[in-house]
């Protein structure tokens, strides 16, 4: 069972010895390359995370599959998770390693949805608006949602920018809701 505290220890750790050490996006490489494949190959993952494997043999696996592939510092991590057994946390410890990067650079993530494929154009379009309204630069995910109807959703922290046909029609519901209750 994953434990989020946990996870964002070893983040912090990793992050501010990555900081110090200016080698933050070749560790956020590594994980990155990490996590893929332990979510996209499930004998792997299970191998991972099976209690049954004995340390030893994961140390060996994840040294003899990654340690010419990762910088020193995240291999040095993941031994020490492996060692203390805390192997379901480094997906958590990626996130929260991207958290802090994010946080140290003043970067916002953001969340776009719409009800269809937006086109490279014009996501760069909206990113440069979005960076000009906000004054931070915008790291986005894209995602389609095909109950939106038209329009997008922007979403960040703890923000929603609603433009979409859906959320004007509840907004539109919502008053009409409000406005009648006030005749009563």
């Amino acid at each position: 069972m994953a434990d989020s505290r946990v996870a964002r220890r070893y983040a912090q750790a990793l992050f501010s010895t990555a900081l110090k050490y200016d080698v933050v996006n070749s560790v956020e490489d590594d994980l990155n390359g990490i996590v893929g494949l332990l979510e996209n190959d499930p004998q792997f993952k299970e191998f991972v995370v099976a209690p049954f494997t004995g340390r030893e043999e994961k140390i060996a696996i994840f040294a003899k599959l990654f340690s010419d592939r990762v910088t020193a510092l995240t291999m040095q991590v993941i031994r020490v998770m492996l060692e203390k057994r805390r192997e379901d946390e480094i997906t958590g410890v990626r996130d929260e390693f991207v958290t802090l990067r994010r946080e140290h650079e003043g970067v916002i993530f953001a969340v776009i949805t719409s009800a269809w494929e937006i086109e490279e154009k014009q996501r760069k379009l909206l990113l440069t608006k979005l960076e000009k309204t906000l004054g931070k630069k915008i790291e986005a995910e894209f995602k389609i949602e095909t109950n939106l109807i038209g329009g997008i959703r922007v979403s960040y922290g703890n923000y929603v920018l609603d433009g979409s046909i859906r959320g004007a029609l509840s907004s539109l519901r919502d008053k009409l809701r409000h406005d009648l209750l006030k005749q009563q």
